[in-house]
């Protein structure tokens, strides 16, 4: 680290014209404490941890390369270490079902790994076209299909604007791999217990940006994945045993199309999102994958397997002066639904592998406890072959959400709302998964340091667990970022 803050600043101080040097920092402590976290009374899995999130990032920018056109062409060198660890419980990171969440970044022991290492260059070839090379953070849109959730992808990116209407365009491709493999349980079915392991994920695509009374974003992303794996929702029968199998695939090309829309009129604010998404998945037809000579199985799984899903995202917020107080009151109201699959060979699970559901060694969504994507939760159901947490069966996830943050007194701001869960598609039974209520108690001051608690309890819905009954999660959190 000080040989390479040395280059940097040599390099910063070599330039022919003036460079920045930057240096930021941030660190996040927080005490959590989850009571039930199965959502099972029999079996409640409680867990209480402090948990660190720690940033140092060092960046020269505005390093002159040449003139071009009407243009500077100039270059920036960043570099971000980020930190995640858990203390306070022995083992907390590698049970479930904290370890899918700590599967999405490269070390989860407080040691650094680089989120960002970088080169970017602005007014490449003397046109308005900015490009990043190197481990870089990332989101598509609101995150719904694409988020590197604090973990950086490797890759390149392309932006520029386009010579009408005000059109802005990027361009992306990225080398990662999909995290849910690597603590996804085996499957007894599964032909030969062929086990799953986590190969290449290629990421591409591009979005276009159109202003208009509000801002449409349309983003296109092709995942090439490689990883061995369950098919999630697919199963097929086994003629010779008359069993249920579910589907495995060596190699899956999934596409989402993903149309965004975002507006602030007055005192309101809406963002509605859409997304869909298909592909195809090549299945293993049995094969047993660890052998040199691989036999295939008496009974074949299917020859071919496509993608079928969608999901919808509508959040809108109201602001509005309520008496003598200087600040404003806010409701605010959030729909989401991601559709769930019925069997067969078609899966209509929508499911991106890198879709934004974790804020460092917790998930993040809707709801503190729950934390819901339209496609995953903390579901209760971390045994099973489920990519969702949700028990085995259900799949898809609906969201009703509403809140209200009243005017806040001497910088202090609270929080309090309500979401409903249901699935969108279950085997039998009832939906509802749960209803939670958050509270949270706020204190900023500027944008450099922050103080928050917040208590969270969740009634358990019969499609979570048939006993019912209830969970919770308390947390006191101090943060603070230059």
């Amino acid at each position: 680290m000080k040989m390479g803050l040395a280059a940097l600043c040599l390099l910063a101080a070599g330039a022919s014209r003036a460079a920045n040097l930057d240096v930021t920092a941030a660190y996040k402590e927080k005490a959590v404490d989850y009571t039930n976290l199965n959502l099972n009374k029999s079996e409640p899995n409680d867990h209480s941890f402090l948990y660190s999130d720690g940033r140092l990032g060092i960046a020269v920018s505005k390093i002159y390369l040449a003139t071009q056109g009407a243009e500077d062409t100039t270059m920036d060198v960043g570099l971000l270490m980020h930190a995640l660890g858990a203390s306070g419980a022995s083992g907390t990171l590698s049970s479930t079902p904290f370890n899918r969440v700590a599967a999405n970044y490269p070390s989860t022991d407080f040691t650094p790994f680089f989120e960002n290492a970088y080169i970017r260059v602005h007014n490449l070839f003397g046109k308005p076209v900015e490009a990043t090379f190197g481990r870089q953070s990332f989101k598509l849109g609101t995150g719904m299909i694409l988020d590197d959730d604090g973990a950086g992808f490797d890759g390149v990116t392309v932006r520029g604007n386009l010579p009408f209407w005000g059109m802005s365009a990027q361009g992306f491709v990225f080398e990662d791999h999909n995290p849910l493999i690597a603590t996804f349980p085996n499957n007894a079915n599964a032909p030969y217990q062929t086990p799953f392991f986590s190969g290449a994920l290629t990421m591409f695509g591009a979005s276009v940006l159109l202003p208009t009374e509000g801002t449409w974003e349309l983003n296109e992303l092709v995942e090439s994945d490689h990883s061995v794996a369950p098919v999630y929702g697919c199963t097929y029968t086994d003629p010779s045993s008359g069993d249920t199998d579910q589907c495995m695939a060596s190699r899956a090309l999934r596409s989402f199309t993903d149309v965004d829309y975002k507006v602030s009129y007055g005192p309101l604010v809406f963002d509605g999102e859409a997304a869909i998404e298909k592909g195809v998945a090549t299945p293993t037809n049995g094969q047993d994958l660890t052998n040199p000579n691989p036999t295939v199985a008496p009974a074949a799984s299917p020859t071919h397997i496509t993608y079928d899903g969608n999901a919808v995202v509508f959040r809108a917020k109201w602001k509005q002066p309520i008496y003598h107080w200087s600040t404003p009151g806010i409701a605010r109201v959030s729909l989401a639904r991601g559709s769930g699959t019925g069997g067969g060979t078609t899966d209509g699970a929508f499911f991106p592998s890198h879709g934004h559901q974790f804020d460092g060694l917790e998930r993040d969504g809707f709801g503190d406890f729950f934390g819901a994507s339209p496609y995953s939760a903390f579901g209760g159901n971390y045994s099973t072959s489920t990519l969702s947490g949700l028990q085995q069966g259900d799949s898809g996830i609906i969201v009703v959400g509403v809140g209200y943050t009243p005017p806040s007194y001497k910088g202090f701001a609270l929080d309090l709302d309500y979401f409903l869960f249901q699935a969108d598609r279950v085997t039998s039974g009832p939906r509802t998964l749960a209803g939670e209520y958050d509270t949270r108690i706020r204190y900023n001051v500027l944008d450099h340091f922050a103080l928050a608690a917040g208590a969270d309890f969740v009634q358990i819905g019969s499609a979570s667990y048939m006993g019912k009954g209830s969970a919770r999660k308390y947390y006191f959190q101090a943060q603070g970022r230059f």
